[in-house]
């Protein structure tokens, strides 16, 4: 009578389960073991499989409202640093981040950066030409470094498949070998002729040409219309209600840098707002595939100036802008190391991307003469690095480089086009920076888009105008595999808190580039001379004979 109990003891010992039925002890003893061993065995594993399953959901639950809680307790404190070191300390909960707490994440950056005592960073403003300073780059900025490593640190755990996308290293979360150059979307010659910007583009040249509108002087001639009519009605003096006009606007402009009459123009053209926000959404998508990290958008007159990070006092904020940080340029700019033309080709792709935007969007742009005003004035700023350097940019080839910039934005928002109608719709909804983000990333994420893997075609210097030849997946253009058409250059993880870049030429590598193309457009203007001469001979033999 006791070998049963016995028995139901050792396989309690043995099988840990916790319920089981009775032995009848009527039976024969070997008729019922091997019967009870089944039918417990299976019971137990599925007991404990439940019990396991339900023991680790709990503890993943405590340990997701654990970290739930300690993030949003650092948030808060919008201090960046703190924020960093919990995240690398939590690899497993980063990679699992929620779509809310990267909203949150960004939160803190905005709020950061807004109270941050540097607030002279990358601005790029609509239509605003007045710029002070040819550079306004922060090399020495912790907020913005921070914010920088930030950036990198969720790229890195795969949250942000697109930041970086264009011209980096690809994420270490991607496992790809890395190329021998930086990927743009196109390679080759950077030589771009008007014609070939067209070819390349799809795109007529004056419709990446910003346009002077009259609406200022037909508005100003139906303002003074109305005027004379009130002063003929009212018996009021003409003069004064003039000199009354230009002193409210004056004093719009010197106390609200000019948002009065802002806010009448969208009145009168509700479609100017529209038009900012794909503008500003052009640069926002630039900067962020180029790895840049965006800091904040403001789109109206009124916002910039509650914004200390777009110069937030009056007579002063931009009436839109995009403001962005390149971490490599601005310690390059400060000397802090070598200028590359790296660096010079991202600002140029970042400064023309509202343009290519709205081009793109309406057929020719409007704003943006701001941005070329920049462009023009940044790369003036740059002092020859070597005693074989040209002396200066000179209009053609600052012209040549805004070209390129200009092909490689539109070629990158067409790669991209979900993204950037994502963004379109976050910015025209009112969404914040961390809305922008992830409205960006679903969609690329929705649309299979990542770390641009190859060019859309190659740049040959051949012909009057250079050759355009287009990728496709048959041709070796620009593939993943360690061949690149680019020159090549060693891999280089750069010791700064921002994206990793490919290798970087100096600045020397620019100025050879530059002495070619001066080159390359003295034989070609040789070329044209003497066939005009040519011309003129045959020309004077027809006249003699």
């Amino acid at each position: 009578m006791m070998r049963p109990i016995l028995l139901l003891l050792a396989c309690k010992a043995c099988s840990s389960f916790t319920s089981v039925s009775r032995v009848t002890v009527n039976r024969p003893l070997q008729e019922t073991i091997p019967a009870n061993n089944s039918f417990n065995n299976k019971q137990s594993s599925t007991s404990t499989t439940h019990s396991h399953s339900a023991l680790k959901a709990t503890v993943d639950q405590e340990e997701s409202v654990s970290f739930d809680k300690e993030l949003s307790q650092r948030l808060e404190s919008n201090n960046l640093q703190q924020v960093i070191s919990y995240l690398q300390s939590h690899a497993s909960s980063t990679k699992s981040l929620t779509s809310n707490q990267l909203k949150s994440i960004f939160e803190a950056i905005e709020v950061a950066t807004v109270q941050s005592d540097e607030n002279t960073v990358n601005k790029r403003s609509i239509e605003d030409a007045t710029i002070s300073s040819a550079v306004e780059f922060r090399a020495l900025d912790k907020v913005r470094a921070e914010m920088s490593q930030l950036y990198q640190l969720l790229r890195e755990e795969g949250k942000l498949r697109v930041f970086g996308a264009i011209g980096r290293l690809p994420p270490s979360s991607l496992r790809l070998p890395p190329p021998s150059g930086p990927i743009y979307p196109t390679t080759g010659s950077k030589i771009i002729t008007p014609k070939l910007l067209e070819t390349v583009t799809s795109m007529e040249m004056m419709s990446l040409t910003p346009q002077p509108t009259n609406f200022l002087l037909y508005g100003g001639a139906i303002l003074a219309s109305l005027e004379a009519v009130v002063s003929l009605m009212y018996g009021i003096n003409f003069n004064f209600l003039v000199v009354t006009t230009l002193l409210l606007a004056l004093a719009d402009q010197i106390l609200v840098s000019g948002a009065v009459f802002e806010t009448a123009l969208r009145i009168v053209r509700p479609e100017m707002t529209t038009r900012i926000t794909k503008h500003e959404a052009g640069h926002f998508l630039c900067a962020y595939l180029l790895g840049c990290p965006v800091e904040g958008v403001v789109l109206s007159t009124w916002a910039a100036l509650q914004d200390g990070r777009f110069a937030g006092r009056a007579g002063s904020a931009v009436s839109a802008g995009t403001s962005y940080y390149d971490i490599d340029l601005s310690e390059q700019i400060a000397g802090l190391k070598p200028l590359t033309r790296d660096s010079i080709d991202r600002y140029s792709i970042i400064v023309m991307g509202g343009i290519a935007a709205e081009a793109m969007e309406y057929g020719r742009a409007d704003g943006g003469a701001g941005d070329e005003e920049a462009l023009v004035r940044f790369l003036r700023s740059l002092n020859p690095r070597s005693t074989n350097a040209v002396s200066a940019w000179t209009p053609e080839l600052i012209r040549n480089q805004a070209r390129w910039g200009a092909t490689q934005a539109v070629l990158l928002m067409k790669e991209y086009k979900p993204c950037y109608d994502a963004l379109v719709d976050a910015l025209e909804r009112g969404g914040d920076l961390g809305q922008c983000i992830v409205a960006i990333e679903e969609a690329a994420e929705k649309n299979g888009l990542g770390w641009l893997r190859h060019s859309s075609g190659t740049i040959f210097e051949e012909g009057e105008f250079g050759k355009w030849v287009p990728y496709s997946d048959g041709d070796a253009i620009t593939e993943l595999n360690g061949s690149i058409a680019e020159p090549s250059a060693p891999i280089t993880s750069v010791g700064t808190n921002g994206v990793p870049t490919l290798g970087e030429d100096p600045i020397t590598e620019a100025e050879e580039f530059l002495k070619m193309y001066k080159e390359n457009l003295t034989q070609k203007l040789e070329t044209i001379d003497k066939k005009l001469n040519e011309l003129d001979n045959q020309t004077s033999i027809s006249d003699q004979k």
